[in-house]
């Protein structure tokens, strides 16, 4: 059986591409055909800007987050915090209902 692996998207056709097909060059992955027929027309990817991209589309998405969780109420007003209550002074000694001992 061929190996059908699926490696990437194709460049030119945006089709999936196997490893079998797979043809790497200029930080993309193009099938054979489309290499041949215009694979020249794609220059090498720029890492500066690529990371810069990524960074962008990251920030866009947490800022629209942002957006729809305020519009939607869910992000509280600043309100000055309580203070902390620790177990053992919220809760008090009730008295005993039991009998009370004897004395020997």
């Amino acid at each position: 059986m061929v190996d059908e692996r699926f490696i990437d998207m194709c460049a030119v056709c945006k089709q999936g591409v196997t490893k079998t097909m797979m043809i790497y060059k200029n930080g993309r992955v193009f099938h054979q055909r489309c290499f041949e027929t215009k694979g020249n027309m794609f220059p090498p990817i720029n890492q500066e800007i690529a990371q810069l991209s990524a960074r962008t589309r990251i920030e866009l998405v947490e800022m629209k987050n942002l957006k729809v969780r305020s519009d939607a109420g869910l992000l509280r007003k600043t309100k000055p915090s309580k203070k902390k209550v620790s177990k053992k002074s919220r809760i008090t000694k009730k008295p005993s209902k039991s009998k009370p001992r004897k004395k020997r």
